[in-house]
């Protein structure tokens, strides 16, 4: 027998449907018993019995049994039935109520994982026979309970943890483990044999603040904002950031030089830059900054014009260190006056305009973003 999905998640409540051969087909009553054992299938159905978990995590025993009324025949070759969400029979012999699997089919705390025997019988009795069998894996759902660090540049490539549960891929078939931060996908995802963690690299993406991890495991999606990925609980979310760091290449240069600057960083797409030469423009800029910049007291000293955008997170320059300066309050030219030997900050600002204020949106002060001026 052959189903729909050769895995699912911890506690059931997932139907599957059963292809069984031609041959079998026959022998099929209206309602046939499917049971859930461990090992390989008995020739006749058995008594449920307690799910046992040995050292290791290893399934030593166990039978459930999935309640008649969730199988249906479907056709000849066909039958569905919904994975157990609790005990079957629900009373015991004494009419209580039964306490053997009562969660239905459900992982031990110590497993990650464990693979059951699916076995369909024509009847539920100790003469019952043998009609199809095949194999399921129990997995986790996936849950979240770390994310280090918490921020990116907006440049992507830094790498990142996380840790959590069910992030093991399934390799039959291949369902491999794919993650997401604000939209942007993690590349170089590597998940622990246990399955209890990976790392990754951050992708490249405009910043942002409050972001949320999203994970697709073959459990399931897993978001960072509902972390132990039950919504009738409150956990507090982990959220992640993308800085607006920039990194300069190169990061020196002599007084009264031209060079050109590559800039990586991210969004830069987004941002229309000034081609008329006009420093306090409303539109985005590159400056070099004596510290941190502000749009009505601490201005660019030089601009680099000629922006030409190479991709959303690369941008080139031309910085011409031979034409003056500009006044650092007002943003006038100042073409007899020349920038003085020094370290500085490159800045991309969205906004210009010397009443910006935080529409301005300056890149961060960062090593990657310093450069010196001077006698070279």
């Amino acid at each position: 027998m052959t189903l729909n999905s050769p895995f699912g998640v911890s506690g059931g409540g997932n139907t599957l449907v059963g292809t069984v051969p031609v041959a079998a087909a026959g022998t099929f009553p209206t309602a046939p018993t499917v049971q859930f054992q461990s090992g390989t299938c008995a020739n006749q159905s058995k008594v449920v019995s307690s799910i046992v978990v040995g050292s290791g995590g290893n399934l030593t025993s166990g039978t459930v049994t999935v309640p008649p009324t969730d199988v249906t025949r479907i056709s000849g070759t066909k039958v569905a039935f919904k994975v157990p969400t609790k005990a079957y029979p629900e009373l015991d012999a004494d009419a209580n109520p039964s306490q053997i699997n009562t969660a239905g089919l459900v992982l031990d705390s110590g497993q990650s994982s464990a693979k059951w025997a699916v076995c369909l019988y024509d009847n539920d009795t100790a003469s019952g026979t043998l009609l199809a069998s095949t194999s399921y894996t129990l997995i986790q759902k996936p849950t979240i309970t770390g994310v280090t660090p918490s921020a990116s540049q907006a440049s992507g490539g830094t790498p990142i943890t996380v840790t959590g549960t069910g992030f093991m891929p399934f390799t039959t078939p291949n369902i491999p483990l794919t993650a997401s931060i604000g939209g942007s996908p993690l590349t170089n995802i590597k998940v622990a044999a246990n399955g209890a963690s990976f790392t990754a690299l951050t992708g490249s993406r405009g910043p942002g603040s409050g972001l949320y991890l999203t994970v697709y495991a073959p459990g399931g999606k897993v978001v960072s904002s509902d972390p132990d990925n039950n919504p009738a609980t409150f956990e507090s979310p982990f959220l992640f950031e993308y800085s607006n760091g920039i990194t300069v290449t190169p990061n020196l240069a002599s007084a009264g030089s031209a060079t050109t600057l590559d800039i990586t960083g991210g969004g830069f797409s987004d941002l229309t830059f000034d081609s008329n030469g006009s420093p306090t423009s409303a539109n985005a800029h590159v400056f070099l900054v004596r510290g941190t910049y502000t749009p009505a007291g601490n201005r660019g000293m030089a601009e680099c014009t000629n922006v030409v955008v190479v991709a959303d997170t690369e941008l080139i320059c031309n910085l011409d260190l031979s034409a003056g300066s500009l006044n650092p309050v007002t943003g006038a030219a100042t073409p007899n006056v020349p920038v003085p030997d020094g370290a500085y900050t490159v800045t991309v600002v969205a906004n210009g305009a010397t009443t910006a204020g935080p529409d301005a949106e300056p890149t961060i002060v960062s090593s990657g973003s310093t450069f010196t001026v001077g006698p070279y």
